[in-house]
């Protein structure tokens, strides 16, 4: 049976949708046309309401349903959001992910571990692995870089590959390390999905991440998982010259050198030192950063939060162009290679766009919304 065509004015819900009521009034719903995903109350009740009923009659059930009317503007908003994800009949999820299994099981298991690394001490041996970590890898550095220059020059296509590859794994450890902490304070995690560039991630309910503390601890749980992983591969990689164990440590390498203090994208860190400053995460960093240094702000917390912002970057940049430098030395090849990943990567993450304006011609297309999964 062909699918109805999407009409905003007579927006019509998906048939089928499972939902599961959460924590908080927050419901956890899921189809199989559309990434699952966590939605408040009252957001799944309007949701019921969009059954082809024009505007003007939706807006008269919602009033009835919130005890306050909304505008025709906030009514078309409302649907054309939820349109970009795919709820509606004859609508395409432009950020679509995939049901792998229930996360339930694997997260209640290691639940009960985060009180015992909720702590000062595990705080300190987390920073002493880090430090282990940087001695290892400075003292192996000479021996990294001409493997990397090795690898990408003798097994240019299998080394983009498995750049590519081997980080999938660990990423899913590392978003499994933050939904421990938020399912640690009480928060379900319903989901483990793949997305449509390949990469594992974890559907959360962190509305009970309340206290400025928990939310500090949710955020650095990924990066504390990955720090250990760095760990025991720098230590492998200490003994051993095997070209599949480098392959797994390479983009872990990278990620700790250049994009795990990343003020960009809404990362982990910058929302990490947002939590602890209090600070709302600027939408925009390079605003942020331009307006602020134009207009110095007078906020202690906004100061702080403008000074870490402008170290991370300036490191972040000294880092990278130290890595140019090297790689043009040793192996310019890594440098061609690493371009071509990046292209590759992009390709990826629009295929699915792509595909469906090939396919129907002047098709509306679904805009992307930035937005962590784990959300």
């Amino acid at each position: 049976m062909p699918e109805e065509e999407f009409n905003p004015d007579r927006p019509i819900c998906r048939r089928g949708i499972v939902a599961r009521d959460m924590v908080n009034g927050m419901v956890y719903v899921r189809h199989r046309s559309f990434s699952s995903r966590i939605i408040n109350r009252e957001s799944w009740n309007f949701l019921q309401l969009c059954d082809g009923r024009d505007l003007e009659r939706l807006g008269e059930a919602v009033a009835d349903l919130l005890g306050f009317r909304l505008t025709q503007e906030q009514l078309k908003t409302s649907v054309r959001e939820f349109a970009d994800r795919g709820v509606f009949e004859g609508t395409n999820d432009g950020s679509r992910s995939y049901r792998i299994c229930d996360a339930t099981r694997v997260i209640s298991q290691l639940s009960p571990l985060a009180r015992r690394l909720a702590s000062s001490w595990f705080a300190a041996i987390t920073l002493l692995a880090f430090l282990a970590c940087l001695v290892l890898l400075i003292n192996d550095w000479v021996r990294f870089v001409d493997a990397v220059s090795a690898a990408a020059r003798n097994r240019p296509f299998a080394t983009l590959l498995l750049y590519y590859v081997t980080f999938i794994p660990i990423a899913l450890l590392h978003e499994l390390g933050h939904a421990t902490v938020a399912n640690f304070h009480g928060g379900e995690v319903p989901e483990i999905v793949i997305n449509t560039k390949g990469h594992f991630a974890v559907i959360t309910n962190m509305t009970v991440l309340k206290e400025r503390q928990a939310k500090a601890w949710y955020l650095a749980m990924g990066s504390v998982v990955d720090v250990f992983v760095w760990l025991a591969l720098l230590t492998a990689f200490h003994y051993s010259n095997s070209y599949l164990l480098l392959m797994f440590l390479l983009p872990q390498t990278i990620y700790f050198l250049i994009f795990s203090y990343s003020i960009f994208k809404n990362s982990d860190y910058l929302k990490f030192v947002c939590a602890l400053l209090g600070e709302a995460v600027p939408a925009d960093s390079w605003k942020f950063l331009r307006d602020s240094w134009s207009h110095s702000p007078k906020e202690p917390a906004r100061q702080k939060l403008l000074w870490i912002m402008t170290v991370s970057l300036a490191v972040k940049l000294l880092v990278t162009v130290f890595l140019v430098w090297t790689f043009l030395k040793s192996g310019p090849w890594v440098l061609v290679l690493y371009l071509v990943y990046r292209i590759m990567v992009y390709i990826i993450g629009h295929w699915a766009i792509w595909r469906r304006r090939w396919a129907k011609p002047g098709a509306r297309v679904p805009r992307l919304q930035p937005r962590n999964i784990s959300e």
